[in-house]
């Protein structure tokens, strides 16, 4: 199933490096907050958030197979494979959880 190429995760990655780059001209235009450095928690919230759709469609189809109630009759094991595009949307994910952290703890110290 492709889950309709991740829409929904993917949208909220971009609305996540959105925040991070608004917030880091926001920083640039003001001297009062620190915009860039909490929009890292909102990034790592973001991130998390696609993390959990992502284990959720891996639910899913662990259901679907229960449900089916398939058995392979093989003497060798088959090893399970996301599919490529599951995989770069939990990469993605993956790396903005870092960057996020990244940003969130050290971001303030950019403009100082």
């Amino acid at each position: 199933m492709k889950h309709r190429e991740y829409q929904i995760e993917w949208s909220l990655i971009g609305v996540a490096i959105l925040v991070a780059v608004i917030s880091l001209i926001a920083d640039y235009y003001s001297t009062d907050y620190n915009w860039f450095a909490r929009s890292g928690s909102v990034v790592v919230l973001l991130a998390a958030f696609v993390e959990f759709k992502i284990s959720s469609h891996i639910y899913e189809d662990i259901q679907r197979a229960q449900f089916m109630q398939s058995k392979i009759t093989m003497s060798i094991p088959l090893k399970a494979k996301p599919t490529k595009p599951r995989r770069n949307v939990s990469f993605a994910a993956h790396i903005l959880l870092v960057v996020g952290t990244i940003i969130w703890g050290y971001g303030d110290l950019i403009w100082s």
